[in-house]
């Protein structure tokens, strides 16, 4: 496929024109490389409402396939952590923690668990995630330990600099708004690294730095992805949590399936 952009050349003359650029794209361009005309790519492969669109199309039809994972996932692990977040206060009080500090903990214990079916190597539709598999992939356990780890470490920096904890100093109240924005921004274009970390055999640090880099022109495509996933969780809740059996293999799903699209444009380097 050839650019349809345009590009200012000399005549013999000295005059500057405009040409058609022409030149020969490649398949996972998402800019061309010579004007900067933009591809297809951003409305069509990497957009954030046609790949939603195509999974659920896909996903409802299957979805019962997914009901004994999520509930399992739903009564064991995020059961857990919603426990812990609303009595938090009496729970850190008993062991004699700051609520910070407990709430921290029991995420970095528990948030590995859900993290787990990220790691399951296979097309989350091709190969629905079952308990089974989830057991089997319990030994991936230490190394969403420590991704999950990364990111406390990381949103614990922010609180330090944006809020003076522990620091025992007052900071501009704009700050607390610029911590607001930095947790998102670092969701929107860290989540890749849930699969990063299994699939492309990296660590951590190594694939925070990946994510970065790929991020670059679909930031907003994969912020919009984290606010339809927040969306339908949502809604899940709103049934009076019966809808998370559907809203949260769909997440999964839905994750998933951008990262593979990433993937696919060599966003994270070209795969061997």
């Amino acid at each position: 496929m050839k650019c349809k952009g345009t590009v200012k050349t000399k005549t013999k003359n000295g005059k500057s024109i405009k040409k058609r650029c022409n030149n020969e794209l490649k398949k996972q361009a998402i800019f061309c490389e010579i004007c900067g005309e933009p591809t297809a790519a951003l409305s069509t492969d990497l957009s954030a409402k046609q790949v939603f669109d195509k999974v659920w199309k896909k996903f409802r039809k299957i979805k019962s396939q997914y009901y004994p994972f999520a509930i399992f996932i739903l009564f064991t692990s995020f059961l857990a952590i919603i426990i812990s977040v609303l009595f938090r206060n009496t729970l850190a009080e008993s062991l004699n923690t700051s609520t910070y500090v407990f709430m921290n903990l029991i995420l970095l214990l528990l948030v590995p668990f859900t993290l787990i079916p990220f790691g399951m190597k296979e097309n989350f539709f091709e190969h629905p995630f079952t308990i089974k598999k989830y057991f089997k992939t319990l030994n991936l356990y230490p190394k969403y330990f420590l991704l999950t780890l990364l990111n406390i470490i990381y949103f614990f920096l922010l609180k330090i600099i944006c809020t003076g904890f522990m620091l025992g100093v007052i900071v501009d109240p704009i700050l607390h708004l610029v911590r607001f924005v930095l947790v998102l921004y670092w969701i929107t274009i860290m989540f890749p690294m849930l699969l990063l970390v299994y699939r492309k055999k990296v660590n951590p640090v190594k694939a925070a730095i990946m994510c970065y880099k790929a991020s670059a022109e679909t930031r907003w495509q994969q912020s919009l992805i984290m606010f339809q996933v927040l969306i339908v969780n949502l809604i899940g809740l709103a049934f009076l949590g019966v809808g998370l059996i559907v809203s949260l293999p769909f997440s999964y799903v839905l994750i998933e399936r951008y990262y593979q699209k990433l993937d696919d444009y060599e966003l994270f380097g070209k795969t061997n």
